[in-house]
């Protein structure tokens, strides 16, 4: 009886040494498994979810003020200061560089263009870009237009307008980072003239946001 009993106990060692040893090895693929997505044990679980709950909500955050952001688009027109019949003056020369007001509003989306200043002021932290044209109707005179960055001149354009040459237009743009409150106006040089006309649109600035970004510059 106890050699029979010997002869049993001994297929059944054999099982629980392969039993414990695959278990061994099941937890270790667990653990491989888990490690994977970040979570560690099995008692660290609740924490890794937490953080993870954290960034879910971050991240609608982050949606939500992306969705709800204003838009900011304007254009509007320069009008004269006095006109012929035909509705068309000239604003300057001045001895002393100018802003120049662009006084009818086309579009002004979030309204960060003061037709009473003559500036765009960024509502928000971004890059945005800037476009305008300036018209001569005039005779042996400087003519040009200057895009300025608070009081910093970024681009210009300017020609000498001679006797045979009445009438022209002339564009330029940029884009500018911006940080919250910097302005964005057009500046006419000292000594320069720009044309414009009462009831038609023909010297132009636009601008608008193309992206917003977490500082200024």
């Amino acid at each position: 009886m106890k050699t029979m009993m010997k002869k049993t106990m001994l297929p059944l060692q054999l099982i629980v040494i392969v039993c414990l040893s695959y278990g061994q090895a099941d937890d270790s693929t667990n653990k491989h498994s888990i490690s994977d997505y970040s979570c560690g044990p099995l008692f660290s679980h609740f924490s890794c979810l937490s953080a993870k709950v954290g960034n879910l909500r971050r991240e609608v955050e982050d949606l939500r003020k992306s969705r709800n952001s204003v838009g900011v688009a304007f254009s509007a027109a320069l009008r004269p200061p006095t006109q012929d019949k035909q509705g068309f003056g000239n604003t300057g020369p001045f001895q002393a560089d100018t802003n120049l007001v662009h006084t009818h509003v086309i579009t002004n989306v979030g309204n960060a263009f003061s037709p009473r200043t003559g500036a765009f002021t960024a509502p928000v932290n971004g890059v945005y870009y800037f476009t305008f044209t300036s018209y001569a109707w005039i005779k042996e005179a400087n003519i040009g237009v200057a895009l300025y960055k608070n009081h910093e001149q970024v681009v210009l354009v300017d020609e000498y307008q001679d006797k045979g040459d009445n009438e022209d237009f002339a564009s330029n743009g940029a884009t500018l980072q911006l940080a919250k409150g910097d302005t964005v106006s057009l500046v006419l040089p000292s000594g320069f003239q720009v044309t414009s006309n009462a009831f038609k649109n023909f010297s132009t600035f636009s601008g608008f946001l193309l992206f917003h970004v977490e500082g200024g510059q």
